[in-house]
């Protein structure tokens, strides 16, 4: 039977909530069950409505994983994921704002969170690596015209939560009218950033870290001070709340100054140039790093391995259960995915046919095989543990910036290393990441799911569960944990990895969880539908009353065929360091 395909705004939706928390995810695919909310014409007009003329936002507070203090006190940044119905109303803002790209889009100092646009499914924005990529190349140029000045990082502190609600709503205005945008989606705007200024912390009043909305806002917010920088002495590049000046010694440092006065009057506070926030390096030494975003062998083998394994599951769904069997049996962790219902859609039937007359395409598809998808995730096993030990070797002696450096080739490595090593291989390479505080969430998660207990890791946050529950369900691991109490971090974690379909025994004795929890245990029931949080009410409804819960089979079943393949263990991380 033929399925018509998802518009492109739900499918959006679902690639870009994917990747920042699971329960926005769940709520999505709940959502879009529904045949006909999976239309574009349905989040234009249908989902935008009900935005409108509601009277109860529902948001929900996720704990995530920020960092560790040096006393070992773990701290959160606060989440909040707005319902399936007003992810959809989102994506079709934000896309009406790319069509206006002289209004919405950004400066070309600026490289965080640019709006997608046309018939791209990847999500409301570009990939984060577009950007980084960008700026790299970017400073690389202004260094090249500065040989004898020097480089200056620093960023702004507590960027989301310290934007305020009043602000937020005049800049909107502003960049609506300047844009001409239609007033419904001006009232959207409006109506989202009032509910903001009502939702998060208590008395704080200002925008939300969770939304993509706020990511756009953010940019607006800082229009005028990064359209004045082309006026500052130096060059300046900014990356969400990351910023790094370029030019002489005393040109950094006036510019430094006349900045911290600009971001001061909005009510923001960037670092000073004594903060150990701040790293400073000669221009000469910075270039030796230009090439450290740019494509790399190891990064094109990644690559390859994902688009080979989404191209046999898509031709050969089959085999799915097959192929896990077999990476199982090698201590292979990559999760995959249920592609049975995405090759039904008319135009995946329809461009298949055309393809599969081509004597090329055949060949290609006849050369990924489950031996073949073996080889290569052996092959990068090996290639990455011996970078992953010489990347760690002489921690100690690595200047600042070079260790600035170093954390991103650590992080990209250790994160696939969790889908590729066993579990031997895998506490030993864990053992070496704790060398590096800046990569204790890396550590936990090794550490987790090559033993099994997840006791340092439930008190992290949901987004630390989520990166380990989804290798351990790939390979059937059971958890344990001593914990006898939890806290609300912890109860959201092990509820995800209950979500995942990932049994963790715990004492009897350990106390009850929320209502979270109880969901993600049994499923839905007629006191869940009727809970006090208007999030898990709303979840529960979507989700229906079944015999089980159905959030293990949702997670491992595709929506679209243009659906990344998200590896939690990577996009989790990255997703807290980009916000």
């Amino acid at each position: 039977m033929k399925r018509l395909r998802p518009g492109i705004l739900s499918v959006r939706a679902i690639n870009q909530y994917r990747r920042r928390d699971v329960l926005s995810y769940l709520g999505l695919r709940y959502y879009l069950q529904n045949l006909a909310s999976r239309t574009d014409q349905w989040a234009e007009q249908v989902a935008v409505d009900l935005v409108l003329t509601r009277t109860v936002a529902s948001y929900f507070h996720a704990y995530h994983f920020k960092e560790t203090t040096d006393t070992g006190i773990i701290e959160h940044r606060a989440i909040f994921l707005p319902g399936a119905n007003e992810a959809l109303a989102e994506a079709a803002l934000l896309k009406e704002c790319a069509n206006r790209g002289h209004a919405f889009g950004n400066p070309s100092c600026v490289f965080s969170y640019e709006l997608n646009h046309g018939s791209s499914r990847s999500g409301v924005f570009r990939n984060y690596m577009d950007g980084i990529r960008a700026r790299q190349q970017a400073v690389a140029k202004a260094c090249d015209a500065t040989q004898n000045g020097i480089v200056l990082y620093t960023d702004i502190k507590r960027f989301y939560p310290s934007i305020r609600s009043d602000l937020a709503m005049q800049v909107w205005r502003r960049q609506s009218d300047i844009g001409n945008l239609p007033g419904r989606y001006r009232d959207l705007g409006e109506k989202l950033i009032t509910e903001y200024s009502m939702a998060g912390n208590a008395g704080e009043h200002s925008i939300l870290t969770g939304p993509m909305f706020s990511h756009l806002l953010g940019n607006l917010v800082l229009r005028e001070i990064d359209d004045s920088a082309a006026k500052l002495p130096v060059n300046y590049f900014r990356y969400v709340d990351d910023i790094i000046l370029v030019g002489s010694s005393d040109a950094v440092v006036q510019s430094l100054g006349i900045l911290q006065s600009r971001f001061g009057d909005l009510g923001l506070i960037l670092h000073n140039e004594s903060s150990s926030k701040n790293i400073k390096v000669p221009t000469r030494e910075w270039l030796r790093g230009r090439n450290d975003f740019q494509d790399h062998p190891q990064q094109t083998h990644w690559l390859n391995l994902i688009r080979d394994l989404k191209r046999f599951l898509l031709l050969n769904p089959r085999e799915r259960e097959n192929l896990q069997e077999a990476f199982r049996n090698e201590g292979i962790r990559i999760p995959i995915r249920d592609y049975s219902n995405a090759v039904l859609e008319r135009s995946f039937l329809e461009g298949i046919g055309h393809l599969i007359k081509k004597p090329w395409f055949r060949w290609r598809a006849q050369a990924v095989s489950i031996q073949s998808l073996l080889s290569q995730a052996k092959e990068l096993r090996k290639k990455y543990e011996g970078e992953f030990r010489t990347l760690t070797a002489n921690a100690g002696m690595l200047s600042r910036f070079e260790r600035k450096r170093r954390i991103p080739k650590l992080r990209y490595r250790a994160g696939r290393l969790i889908y590729l090593a066993p579990d031997s291989l895998l506490e030993s390479l864990c053992r070496l990441a704790h060398e590096f505080p800046e990569l204790h969430f890396h550590a936990q998660v090794m550490d987790a799911v090559a033993r099994g207990n997840v006791d340092r890791l439930l008190p992290m946050g949901s987004n630390a569960a989520q990166a380990a529950a989804q290798p351990l369900r790939a390979v059937g691991k059971r958890c344990t944990t001593t914990l006898l109490e939890f806290s609300s971090a912890a109860d959201q974690s092990l509820s995800v990895f209950l979500l995942n379909g990932v049994s963790v025994d715990r004492p009897k004795s350990a106390t009850e969880g929320s209502d979270l929890m109880r969901f993600a245990s049994s499923g839905s029931d007629i006191g869940l539908m009727k809970d006090s949080e208007p999030f898990i009410r709303e979840l529960a409804c979507l989700h229906g009353i079944t015999e089980s819960p159905r959030h293990p089979e949702i997670l491992e079943e595709v929506f679209d065929k243009d659906e990344d393949l998200a590896m939690d263990a990577i996009d989790q991380l990255q997703q807290s360091i980009s916000l």
